[in-house]
Parts: C-alpha cells; structure tokens; sequence
C-alpha cells in the first residue's frame, strides 16, 4: 500500500532521534476511542455486559475510575488532538454537521503531527468527524500517515447504506467510506470487521523498529440497531430485542479489540505497546445506551454525558490491576502520550502530564476542569469542576434545539424508550430556561440528585468567578454555515467535501 512505503520513508529520516538514545525508545502506541459508549455499557461496570476482551486487558492494566471527556463527539476529539479546551479551539458549540464549513482550525499542529516529529508512523481508523468542508481538515493533511474510515459523525454499519445527518436540509443521505482520500467502494461488509481488517493489516506491515500510534477511532456502539445476527444471539437472553441488538454491538467492539492484541503479539509489538481505551462521550438512550448511575445522557453537561469509561494497559505500568480514582480528562491524554514519545507539550496545553498518577498510583496533578464553554446565543451554558464541587450556569442541554433538555435529563434504565424532538422537523420546542444555576458536591452525590445553589451561595459565587475567568479566553465557534452544493446528490451520492475544494482535487 502507498500509504505504508511513504509512512517507512517518513520514519526513515527520523530514525537519527532515536538512535542516539536507545534507552528512550518511545512505546507503540495503541489509542481506542469508542463511539457513545455508556458508563455501564462495559463489563468491569457492569457484569451483564460480554466485554470478555476488554475486562481482561483492565484487570491487567489499571481502571480509571473518574476519566472525563466533553459532553459530544467533535469536542472531545478535538481536545485529544489539541490538548486544549475546546472553548480555546472553537469547537466548543455542537458538533461539526455535514456540508457545515468549519473544522479544528489548522494553526494547530496536533497529537500525530507532533509524534510523526519524532518519528512515529501515524494511521487514524474509523471516525474522524475533525472537519471535511476541505482536504486541509482531512486526517492525512493533518498528521496521518493513512486513514481508513468516515470522515463524518455518522455512518451505517451496513456499508451498502448511505450516512445520513438527520439535522441538515436537504436529507444528507452520503456515502461517506475513504481510503486516504479515495472512496471505499461500496460492498456488503460491515463496517466494523472492515475497520478491524485494517488495523490489523496496519499492524502486520509495521516496521516495528519505529513507534507506531494506531488511533482506533471504532463506530461502536453508536447510532442504530444494525448488528449481524451471530453477535445478538451472543445476548439471546435479552428479551428486549434493541437491546439485545445493543449488546451485541459491544460484542462486536470486544472482539474488535481482540483482534488488534492478537495482532499485537502475533507480531512482535505487544510488549512494547500501550493501550488507551476511553469513550468519547457517554451513551445515547436513544439507542439503549447505559449510563446508569449517573445523570443523562451524552450532549448534556451532566455526568452521563462526560464521566466514561476508560482503561490503560501496557507492560511500562509498574502497578497494575488496580482501580484509579484520580481525576483526568480527556486532554491529559494529550499530554500524557506526548510525554511517553518523548515530546514537549505546548506551554499553554490545558492538559495535565497523569503517567505518574496512571502507572504508580500518584495523585492527580489535575484538581479543576472545564466541562464545557458555550455563549450560544440561544441556550449558552457552561460547568466547571474544583475540587468535589460542580457548578453548571445556563442550559445544559449542548444541542438545543435539536435535542430537549426536558426529554434527556434523568436517570434512564437501559430499556428506556424515549423520542427526542428535533428542531429541524418543524415541532415547537420549548425556551431553554434562563438564569439557571446547579450545584453538587460529586463526592458524596456522584449521581447530581441533590441540586445545592441555595444552600451554598458562597460556594456558587466562588466557582463562578472561576468559571468567568476561563470564559474570558473563550475564542468564538467556527464557521457553521453549510455549504449546501455539496449535497451527495449531486456526486452520485459520495459524500464530498465542498464543490470548490473538490474541484481543485480533481
């Protein structure tokens, strides 16, 4: 593959850093990132869930038990690739939808751009969802040796269907499968083992004398109920038939992931490696997503949406099979795997450097963090956590209008049917409540059921003033407008970037 010989050339040039100082070898880096996965929807969170694969690797690695990402899928991206908050990056409002302009603006030299600096070779599998509106946006512009996935945030599994992005008119039903900037072309597999297959291929052809960093970005579990037959026959048990389908998609995740180690050690890298597993935000209720005990669901800035599971395993660990209850989020992860590449981290990061606290059992460096920044003029809202307290001022909900907080705030048993109004669809939709303040102590209220603003004031007044200070250096979203003559309609229904940019690549 042309990606694999250009991605030894690269290497090749850097192979002098490494040389000079053997002992400093960075570790093979493996970073998973699954889709909308609930707290409770893994099995060392819950024992009804079959993550056979996964449990193992946290039984001997190390559990972190208070691992935060942002509320929605395209901030917490961003944050991992940046190290920064998305409320500095512009990304902080929503999602990137399709045909929409805007993207992680690319002043920003990210996490596989910094690693390819020192030599690593860089693949992205899976879900990007980082912009598209032009090839700039796109993850071989921005780092990566190759890439094999959907550049957007939804895709079906069944890849003879198109993806569709339910807030858009017209309907945005597109292709959306690449290999490096060409398309996939269409075929009866599902998405998922085609995904695995190339993770595994990449594994195979590494020159394993260069560090490699896989990002896994998996479609699992995600959006809608398509999952081959012989994985909900895994749960036949399961009465409720989504979900059974449900639990079979974290079937297929495991096994997934078992496929990659097996690579791993088939081939040489394994004890070399480092895995990262973490979800990208919690689980859509929708879809029988589990997010139980905590508030919510994902798009919200209660815990459901940004508490997540999460695990590291790799033979550099010096204490292992334990559970980590120190704080972290999502952008010490930046952080943290540059320092394990021997990477400086930019001075101002909004991440903390966890190793320490990941591999001995240190304390967190991290006592604070932002959930989110948003000045919608609609809805804006905004939450802060110091300490054990948390503070959320405004509207919780991320994506008003096309989501009620009136519909998604509770607590939701896993066969739970609601059915979340959309803006787009004409419906009236309720005025987000203004002026509204939250307070909870999560040490001893982990699950946000007793709101204390009234009992606390000084408190409020402290965490808000906080708040305000990070809000000062908030940077304005990006550009959100669409670009609607990038319609798949008009490309025999492939999924394009904008018309003016597909002409220059043409």
């Amino acid at each position: 593959m042309k990606s694999f010989v250009v991605g030894v050339l690269v290497a090749a040039v850097a192979m002098v850093m490494f040389r000079g100082n053997p002992t400093k070898k960075p570790p093979h880096i493996v970073f998973i990132l699954a889709d909308d996965l609930g707290w409770n929807d893994i099995g060392w969170n819950n024992p009804n869930v079959r993550t056979p694969v996964l449990d193992e690797l946290a039984r001997d690695g190390v559990i972190l038990n208070k691992t935060y990402v942002q509320p929605i899928c395209t901030p917490t991206r961003a944050a991992l690739m940046t190290g920064y908050y998305p409320f500095r990056t512009g990304l902080q409002h929503n999602i990137i939808f399709r045909f929409q302009r805007g993207g992680l603006p690319l002043h920003f030299k990210i996490l596989p751009q910094k690693l390819k600096d020192v030599g690593y070779l860089t693949h992205l599998v899976g879900k990007w969802h980082l912009g598209y509106s032009k090839w700039d946006y796109t993850p071989t512009k921005r780092g990566f040796d190759s890439f094999y996935g959907h550049l957007g945030g939804m895709l079906s599994n069944d890849t003879t269907k198109m993806s569709k992005d339910i807030f858009v008119k017209p309907s945005a039903w597109g292709y959306d499968l690449r290999d490096n900037t060409g398309v996939v072309q269409k075929n009866d597999r599902f998405s998922t083992m085609m995904y695995t297959e190339r993770a595994v291929e990449i594994i195979s052809k590494h020159y394993k004398d260069y560090p490699l960093f896989l990002y896994f970005c998996i479609d699992q579990p995600a959006k809608g109920f398509q999952v081959p037959s012989e994985y909900e026959a895994l749960n036949k048990h399961i009465e409720n038939e989504h979900v059974r389908k449900y639990y079979g998609k974290l079937s297929i995740m495991d096994e997934a992931v078992g496929n990659i180690t097996t690579a791993l050690k088939t081939h040489g890298l394994w004890e070399d490696t480092i895995i990262f597993f973490v979800g990208d935000n919690g689980g859509l209720v929708v879809q029988q997503g589990n997010n139980l005990p905590f508030r919510s669901v994902a798009a919200t800035l209660f815990e459901g949406a940004t508490r997540v599971p999460a695990m590291i395993h790799g033979s550099r660990l010096k204490k292992k099979g334990y559970v980590n209850d120190g704080l972290n989020h999502i952008t010490d992860w930046h952080t943290t795997l540059l320092s394990l590449a021997g990477v400086q981290p930019d001075s101002d990061s909004d991440g903390k450097d966890i190793w320490d606290m990941i591999q001995d059992g240190s304390p967190s460096p991290r006592d604070e963090m932002i959930y989110n920044i948003d000045n919608f003029q609609q809805s804006p809202g905004a939450a802060i956590r110091v300490g054990d307290w948390k503070l959320i001022v405004g509207n919780p909900n991320m994506q008003y209008p096309n989501q009620v907080l009136q519909e998604v705030d509770g607590w939701f048993p896993v066969d739970k049917k609601i059915v979340i109004p959309k803006g787009v669809t004409g419906m009236e939709i309720p005025t987000p409540p203004a002026n509204v303040t939250y307070l909870f102590n999560l040490k001893d209220d982990p699950e946000e059921r007793n709101e204390l603003s009234d009992r606390y004031p000084e408190k409020v007044e402290e965490l808000r003033k906080i708040l305000k200070g990070y809000e000062k250096e908030a940077v304005p979203p990006v550009d959100q407008t669409y670009d609607l003559g990038a319609d798949p309609s008009n490309f025999d229904g492939v999924l394009l970037t904008m018309v003016i940019d597909v002409n220059i690549q043409s």
